[in-house]
């Protein structure tokens, strides 16, 4: 595990949609955070009503804490 996993912080771990407050805190168009996260999801074959938790590094896990992607490379 990186230095920079070991000392991420949660910025959004709860349901609903994550969308603006994730775009603020880091600094993401909300279209851009939007896409990522339904790309994100898909991919871990959740579905949009699946919890994730997401870190100000960029890093989204499922809830039981499994690595499904980071919000920066996602297109």
């Amino acid at each position: 595990m990186t230095r920079t996993r070991l000392h991420r912080r949660i910025i959004w771990d709860k349901g609903g949609n994550p969308v603006s407050h994730v775009s603020r805190v880091l600094d993401l168009t909300e279209a851009d955070v939007g896409a990522a996260i339904h790309s994100i999801k898909a991919a871990a074959r959740l579905r949009g009503a699946d919890n994730i938790v997401i870190y100000d590094n960029g890093d989204v896990t499922d809830a039981r804490g499994e690595e499904i992607g980071n919000l920066y490379d996602e297109d």
